[in-house]
């Protein structure tokens, strides 16, 4: 095992939410070191949301991680999130982007 990904709802009492129900889907990532700078991440992630937007067509996807983190930034915005507003948590600045399927069918 090299990494694992996650689709989980998003927890309601965390700020960043695109629903005033919080019932977001959040997309999640964490790869061994070995793993990193490979296309790894960006292959297993863009397998997880294309799996999703077959799955519920009508469905966004959120994600968080710390601005600092120039590698998941980059993932992030190759993926195709968009920025939906940044907050302070857990000691550091988090950007919090929303992924929305494509009906180019």
């Amino acid at each position: 095992m090299i990494g694992m990904l996650t689709l989980d709802q998003r927890d309601a009492e965390r700020p960043g939410h695109v629903r005033p129900d919080a019932g977001e889907t959040e997309l999640g990532y964490l790869f061994l070191p070995r793993a990193w700078g490979r296309g790894y991440a960006a292959e297993a992630c863009a397998a997880a949301l294309g799996w999703f937007a077959d799955a519920l067509p009508a469905e966004s996807v959120v994600l968080c991680t710390q601005t600092a983190n120039d590698p998941s930034m980059r993932l992030a915005a190759r993926l195709g999130f968009i920025e939906v507003e940044r907050f302070e948590e857990y000691g550091a600045e988090q950007w919090f982007g929303v992924w929305r399927p494509t009906n180019d069918e």
